[in-house]
């Protein structure tokens, strides 16, 4: 009878990952808007998806950081994280300024009327750096696990891995055979995450098909006609970094082919316009960082997880041209200290922020606030606001496919350096 299944859903697991989620998103956008409403029935599925994917990150991130870190020499771990975090500062602050530009280009949300709309809207006070920076380190280890507080177990794997590396050259024996244990146990578990991945990713297409049908059912094709203008400057910013941006750096620092980078990174990037999150794609990024692109697991398993946290070059478009889509359509006009803010805020809060899926407007809300545009109940700010949230989705899907490739390229960037790639899989 196994036999009979096998055979049976032989197409489905014969069929290329990428074609699968494809072939998702196409038809739960036709069943969608055809069934309508009666769709939601089928919501359950891509819920199931989204659990599935979040059920393994924790674990994964933490044994995969552990065993990447503690992998390395002590000697070489400084090196590749100084310059990861150097790529993905700059590339995060050029995405706020370019997202600047394009919104005084476009000028999105003038022309819009918008007359006694009223909206729910709450202040959010903005963090400060100092607490963004502590916030990062966990009180309580075990309280970071069971909160899903992901930045604060990736703070605490790199910590723990960098203790790995520095003990295992120690020569004491009984204290570097203890350690030598403890790494093998997470090397077990990365493995095991990454065999129990493989199947959760096999479920994907079903889940996607699941979402994008109910997604398309509640809004059906009003979602993009009524602010078309912010949809295509924000895509216009997503396909400028995409495209030009990773692909300049990525041709200058690896001296390999970018057309090719896209063709063997397209699962995890179709994954991610799918998903809307980073954080539940990253076990496809780690599994395509490694075996398309040719990346050394000690280095995607560090710098993967940590771009998934902290790098969100198309959250950092997304804020700067939605802010002044309310800000044009209440009719104020941002001072060059208020544009300032709103680039300091943004660099700042992108990088204290999640990537899971539906955290942007929480810090559009403070990166709002900070510049005075306060969202009250009745008031065309909130109207505006409210238009926003209304698409986010889709701005979503777009922004977070743009912050894994940034992700993935930096990982090729960073492995190349350090002579972590493995150039065969480009031949």
């Amino acid at each position: 009878m196994v036999e009979n299944q096998k055979r049976s859903l032989g197409w489905y697991f014969g069929t290329p990952l990428v074609w699968r989620i494809l072939i998702a998103l196409i038809l739960g956008a036709i069943v969608g808007l055809v069934v309508g409403p009666k769709i939601a029935v089928i919501e359950p599925f891509g819920t199931l998806m989204i659990k599935l994917l979040k059920m393994i990150i924790l674990p994964l991130i933490f044994s995969a950081i552990v065993t990447g870190v503690g992998g390395m020499p002590a000697s070489k771990i400084g090196r590749v994280a100084g310059k990861i975090l150097i790529y993905y500062l700059v590339t995060t602050i050029f995405a706020a300024f370019f997202g600047l530009i394009l919104a005084q280009i476009f000028k999105p949300g003038i022309g819009l009327s918008i007359s006694g709309t009223a909206a729910e809207g709450a202040a959010v006070q903005t963090p400060s750096v100092s607490s963004v920076l502590l916030n990062m380190v966990p009180d309580n280890v075990a309280a970071s696990f069971a909160n899903g507080a992901y930045l604060q177990v990736l703070v605490f794997a790199v910590i723990f891995g960098i203790a790995i590396s520095i003990l295992r050259d120690t020569q004491d024996d009984n204290i570097r055979e203890a350690v030598l244990t403890v790494y093998k146990f997470c090397q077990g578990t990365a493995e095991l995450m990454f065999r129990i991945t493989k199947g959760v990713l096999e479920y994907s297409p079903i889940g996607v098909f699941a979402l994008i049908a109910v997604l398309f059912a509640q809004e059906g094709t009003k979602v993009i006609g009524s602010v078309a203008k912010l949809v295509l400057t924000c895509y216009i910013g997503y396909a400028f970094q995409l495209l030009i941006v990773y692909g300049l750096l990525f041709t200058l620092f690896t001296r390999l082919s970018y057309a090719k980078f896209i063709a063997k990174a397209k699962d995890a990037m179709l994954m991610a316009f799918a998903t809307r999150s980073s954080s539940a794609t990253l076990p496809l990024t780690l599994k395509v960082s490694e075996e398309n692109l040719g990346v050394s697991r000690n280095i995607g398993s560090f710098t993967l997880p940590l771009g998934s946290q902290i790098n969100l070059d198309g959250e950092a478009y997304y804020q700067i041209i939605s802010v002044f889509f309310v800000a044009f359509a209440a009719g104020i006009h941002l001072s060059p200290i208020q544009k300032l803010i709103v680039i300091l805020v943004v660099t700042i809060g992108t990088m204290g922020t999640a990537g899971i899926a539906g955290s942007g407007p929480v810090v559009l809300l403070a990166v709002m606030n900070m510049v005075g545009l306060n969202v009250e109940p009745g008031t065309v700010v909130a109207g505006a606001f409210a238009l926003v949230l209304g698409i986010d989705v889709i701005l979503d899907m777009g922004r977070t496919m743009c912050n894994v490739t940034g992700d993935m390229v930096g990982t090729c960037i960073v492995a190349k350096s350090e002579g972590l790639l493995d150039l065969e899989k480009w031949e």
